[in-house]
């Protein structure tokens, strides 16, 4: 540090401690585990408020392996509901999550899965149409010969 504060400026003072980036729309989540579980833990409202009344497909991919998990949110539930549950379990109780999350570790977890959303709608969305949409994405993505699903 020493050798290099002589060089360092101060570009602006926040008013409130720096939080993370503001929610980037949907069509553009690319973000670790650890930056969800950051979200989730601060409940920040813009990311909580564009997920909470959203169905959709999304995939979690180790960026180590490439290997990919298709997952769905649909009911009554939304995706902030659902990927709140990754951040607490690590493994949203998913089987072949949970066999790789005891293969290579929590850390590993935070730092390698990536969230994205493939689809997304509204809460009036009917169920079997995200579930059709959730199997079809399964077999595009071959999530369940090179992945993670196991159903």
């Amino acid at each position: 540090m020493e050798a290099c504060l002589d060089f360092m400026t101060v570009a602006s003072v926040l008013e409130e401690p720096f939080t993370g980036d503001p929610f980037p729309g949907h069509d553009r989540i690319d973000h670790s585990l650890a930056q969800i579980q950051s979200i989730v833990k601060q409940a920040r409202p813009d990311w909580r408020i564009a997920l909470e009344n959203m169905k959709g497909v999304y995939v979690i991919h180790d960026q180590s392996t490439g290997e990919p998990y298709v997952g769905s949110a649909y009911g009554d539930t939304g995706i902030w509901q659902r990927w709140s549950s990754y951040a607490g379990t690590l493994h949203g109780d998913n089987v072949g999550l949970r066999d790789h999350l005891t293969a290579k570790g929590e850390d590993h977890f935070r730092n390698n899965m990536r969230f994205a959303l493939l689809e997304f709608w509204s809460m009036r969305m009917d169920d079997q149409h995200v579930i059709d949409r959730e199997t079809y994405w399964k077999k595009v993505l071959l999530s369940r010969s090179l992945g993670h699903n196991k159903n």
